[in-house]
C-alpha cells in the first residue's frame, strides 16, 4: 500500500497517478473540507462530493488518474492505494 497526502485547492489537483495496466483501489479521505473528485476537468459542480473527514472507497481503471477540487482554500487529500488482485 501506498499512502500520500495532496493539498487540494480550487484548481484541480492530480490526487491519483496513471498507471499503466494497473488497476487500483484507493480509500479518499478529505482532511479540512470537503472535495469534490473526477478527471482533470474536475470542478465543484461536475465532480462527485466527498465530506470532510469522511472516507470514500473507489477503484481506479488502467491509465487512468483522479483528481480534486475544493470550492475554497487549500485542504488536504489523503489517499491509501493498493493494487487490485487479478487472476
Amino acid at each position: 500500500m501506498i499512502s500520500t497526502r495532496t493539498s487540494v485547492g480550487v484548481t484541480a489537483a492530480k490526487i491519483v497517478s496513471k498507471a499503466v495496466n494497473e488497476p487500483r483501489v484507493i480509500v479518499v479521505r478529505p482532511d479540512g473540507n470537503d472535495i469534490y473528485i473526477g478527471g482533470d476537468d474536475v470542478t465543484t459542480t461536475n465532480g462527485l462530493k466527498i465530506d470532510n473527514n469522511t472516507n470514500f472507497t473507489i477503484e481506479i481503471p488502467p491509465n487512468e488518474e483522479l483528481w480534486a477540487v475544493t470550492s475554497s482554500g487549500t485542504h488536504a487529500a489523503i489517499v491509501l492505494t493498493w493494487p487490485v488482485e487479478t487472476v
